[in-house]
């Protein structure tokens, strides 16, 4: 695979690629990229039930073993019929997340490295509006959920509006995809664990609107931590408390975000479930 064909797969905007080919090209760290990209093929395909370990956190060492990385997880998916479609659209999560970086930085960076382990461990996949993380779980909710048992972590991608028919489609998607291609780890319920799930957001933001519908879905399960700037970074990508009153308030999940911060208080990391 050459570069045009690696940059095109993973959605490289060309603003980054000229970095990252000075990236690929730079030797300096090739010891700990082989470290790092040694740890993430240790957990390949075992869905987190091998840990991936961290021998640095450097972002742009994690990067580069993520390139190294990317014909093996395209191998992986062949081999299994995965559709090329659902592997691009997984993959590309490294632009999106490159760009992301830049745009809040100003300049060549992958501040969500860590996430991107899901993706170079294959056990996420993107099923049109959202992402699915296949993976044991240790919650548990009565006749629901037991620990130990298979679930799908659902994400949402920076990719524009969360249109309840899109998140219907990609639930239905799901049903299909994961008994297909994964009949030996089977699963019933779809979790999450967000900032949108607060539910301090829930008494501010209409059940009509898109974030209201989507997180009236999910039934708590009563757990959370705290993720005191988690919804000034996703709503703002920023996480500086500083610029609160230059930030937009034109839409209610914007000004339920910035009330709250505003107020003093801390936002949560709440978890929740639905059945698939």
């Amino acid at each position: 695979m050459n570069t045009t064909e690696l940059f095109d797969l993973l959605a490289i905007a060309e603003a980054d690629r000229e970095d990252c080919l000075a990236l690929l090209a730079d030797p300096a760290h090739d010891i700990v990229v082989a470290e790092v990209a040694a740890s993430l093929t240790r957990s390949f395909g075992t869905f987190n039930e091998i840990t991936v370990t961290e021998p640095t956190q450097d972002p742009l060492v994690w990067l580069k073993a993520y390139f190294r990385l990317t014909p093996a997880v395209l191998e992986w998916h062949r081999k299994r019929g995965i559709p090329e479609q659902v592997t691009r659209d997984t993959l590309a999560d490294v632009g999106r997340h490159l760009a992301i970086s830049r745009r809040v930085t100003g300049e060549f960076s992958l501040q969500t490295w860590r996430w991107l382990t899901h993706h170079f461990t294959v056990r996420i996949f993107a099923l049109g509006r959202l992402q699915f993380a296949l993976q044991r779980t240790d919650l548990e909710a009565a006749g629901a959920i037991t620990p130990g048992d298979w679930v799908l972590a659902v994400h949402i991608p920076e990719q524009g509006p969360l249109l309840p028919s899109l998140v219907d489609e990609s639930l239905d998607a799901a049903r299909t995809f994961f008994p297909r291609f994964f009949a030996d780890r089977p699963v019933t319920v779809v979790t999450c664990d967000s900032w949108m799930l607060d539910p301090f957001l829930l008494d501010r933001v209409s059940a009509t609107s898109n974030v209201g519908a989507f997180v009236r879905r999910f039934t708590p399960l009563g757990h959370s931590t705290d993720g005191h700037t988690d919804a000034l970074y996703f709503v703002f990508r920023t996480r500086d408390l500083d610029r609160l009153s230059e930030l937009p308030r034109d839409t209610s999940l914007q000004r339920a975000v910035l009330d709250r911060l505003e107020l003093g208080e801390t936002w949560q990391v709440a978890w929740g479930y639905f059945r698939l």
